[in-house]
């Protein structure tokens, strides 16, 4: 973390005036700002340089922890070119917050995008210039409903301990075997059952806590990658709501927010992302080429995915009457989160142009691993 004396800051603080100043003008569609800024700030030096793009930056990413954002989904949606700069910006942002000030999500965020010990490298022109490009796309972001506490706000309670490891080495044991059988049906039923697995763990950690007081609803974003993303929104919805979780689709910004408590919304993330990752084999096996076909395809097969999701978590609950009211009640705590999260939203259904791709889909979802290879767990 940088120190400087009050002059030097001063001097800093007025140059990284100038970048914000010339980005806010990018921002808004005039790119002539941009190369007399560079050149001015540049001409201070690289020490001076790189000191008021990194002031300009943390300042820009604290307004964003403000609105909502996550270190995570910033890098999601970042361009390519500036995300290396994005990085520093966000380790230099951290180095100011104690670790006991960072909500858990927030620490796992920052040790998945392993910032710890970044440091900047030197700024010339073309440096600078990304700079002023990343705080444009910095400005423009909209706000969004805050997952957690930013930091230094408050001190947040520990989650809790998420999916059991050893309920994972059954679930990764059930993967290989799915895997290696060369008999779809055995698959799929291999499959299944790794869904009723983690569904019945979820539900026996809700009977162990239910003498404690009710816990509170949490969320998540998970990021989509283009193309097609409505249709992979709804497969993240389909494992939501088989998970006991409620999710919302951004369209504009390529993500779903996921509402639910925390061992169900862990089990959507890690089961979601090795879903997409297994439909998109299967589309690129398909024989269709056409836009209209791809988007039916995955559309169909979120749909077939609900319904074998669905089916193997119903017969994790059939049979244990403690499940209702407990289940009654977390559903409730998750539907109050939702509608303070969400107090206006609208529901769009996605149109089928062919219907051989639907039909594809849904038959490539039947024989699907419902059950993601070796996800990570904190430790």
């Amino acid at each position: 973390m940088r120190t400087y004396d009050r002059e030097t800051r001063g001097s800093v603080a007025v140059l990284a005036a100038r970048l914000t100043e010339a980005a806010a003008v990018l921002a808004g569609g005039d790119r002539r700002a941009v190369p007399a800024c560079v050149r001015d700030v540049t001409a201070r030096g690289p020490a001076a340089a790189g000191a008021a793009a990194m002031m300009a930056l943390v300042h820009a990413l604290d307004l964003l922890w403000s609105r909502g954002w996550l270190p995570a989904d910033v890098v999601a949606v970042a361009p390519r070119p500036v995300r290396g700069l994005l990085l520093d910006a966000i380790a230099e942002e951290s180095t100011r917050h104690a670790a006991a000030a960072l909500h858990p999500t927030w620490r796992a965020q920052l040790a998945e995008l392993e910032v710890a010990g970044r440091e900047p490298g030197e700024f010339g022109p073309t440096e600078l210039g990304l700079a002023v490009e990343l705080l444009a796309a910095l400005m423009t972001l909209p706000q969004l409903p805050h997952l957690v506490p930013r930091p230094g706000t408050a001190v947040a309670h520990e989650r809790s301990a998420g999916v059991d490891r050893r309920v994972l080495a059954r679930v990764r044991a059930l993967l290989a075997k799915a895997e290696s059988t060369p008999y779809p049906d055995e698959a799929e039923a291999l499959s299944a059952k790794a869904q009723e697995l983690m569904a019945r763990h979820a539900f026996e950690q809700a009977v162990v806590d239910a003498t404690a007081p009710p816990p509170e609803a949490s969320a998540r974003r998970l990021w989509l990658t283009a193309p097609y993303q409505g249709p992979k929104a709804a497969l993240v919805d389909a494992v939501a709501g088989a998970n006991r979780c409620r999710s919302v689709f951004y369209a504009t910004l390529g993500c779903v927010a996921v509402v639910g408590h925390d061992t169900d919304l862990e089990i959507v993330s890690v089961l979601a992302q090795s879903l997409q990752r297994q439909a998109t084999t299967a589309l690129a096996r398909s024989q269709g080429r056409t836009r209209s076909y791809r988007h039916a395809f995955l559309t169909g097969y979120a749909h077939r995915i609900q319904t074998r999701l669905t089916t193997a978590t119903t017969d994790a609950t059939s049979g244990d009457t403690r499940l209702v009211p407990l289940l009654t009640a977390r559903q409730h705590a998750v539907d109050i989160k939702f509608a303070a999260m969400f107090p206006h939203l609208h529901t769009r259904r996605p149109t089928i142009s062919n219907p051989t791709g639907w039909t594809d889909g849904t038959h490539a979802a039947t024989h699907a691993d419902l059950l993601p290879p070796h996800p990570r767990v904190a430790g």
